[in-house]
């Protein structure tokens, strides 16, 4: 957070086998890592999400409740080309597809676009990173030997910090110092159980 940039990430960083695969008829093909390097500066991708209180998603992507999590204004410009996933029981087939839209490009967000049903509780939006301005930084390959391409977003971006239930008073206080020192007075909000469900509810922070 402290540089304002978020990771884009190609598919085959992907812990979901299916998302770096695609049907064409009868027929599986799995996305080549040459292929994957060469369009990794255009058809990498955020992962964002519509809920921000999935208990599910606070174990899985912010350190069992102990992370925070960045919320953004969909309005921003930045963030207008996000596209919803399409969550499905069975797998689609590109033979459908037209002529005009048989591009690479247009191929690989097809594929980075669908996932299985099991996975809608993420409520996930994708934002490619053909469709924003690129100020990106290579911080390095990740396990998969994929580069790990960090890309500034606008600090006009962000509406809300959400600290996880775990999150420390230090990670608080750091967060704060971050925002001062960019004079943003972006607000801060405190997961805690809720009384009544299996749940979370945000409490803002002084």
């Amino acid at each position: 957070m402290e540089s304002f940039r978020i990771r884009f990430t190609p598919l085959l960083s992907l812990n979901d086998p299916f998302e770096y695969s695609l049907k064409i008829g009868d027929s599986e093909y799995e996305l080549k890592p040459e292929l994957s390097a060469e369009n990794t500066e255009t058809m990498a991708f955020v992962s964002l999400s519509r809920n921000n209180s999935n208990i599910l998603m606070w174990s899985h992507y912010a350190d069992s409740h102990k992370g925070f999590c960045l919320g953004f204004y969909r309005s921003d410009s930045y963030f207008s080309d996000a596209e919803s996933i399409r969550y499905r029981s069975n797998r689609s087939s590109l033979n459908g597809m037209s002529n005009s839209h048989f591009d690479k490009i247009n191929v690989l967000k097809s594929v980075a676009l669908e996932k299985a049903i099991d996975w809608a509780y993420e409520e996930e939006e994708r934002l490619f990173l053909c469709d924003v301005e690129n100020k990106i930084n290579n911080i390095g390959l990740d396990g998969w030997g994929q580069p790990i391409l960090l890309n500034s977003f606008p600090k006009t971006a962000l509406g809300a910090v959400y600290l996880g239930l775990r999150a420390s008073n230090e990670l608080e206080i750091k967060i704060k110092k971050i925002l001062q020192l960019n004079n943003m007075h972006t607000p801060i909000f405190k997961a805690q159980k809720s009384i009544n469900k299996f749940g979370i509810e945000f409490w803002p922070r002084t």
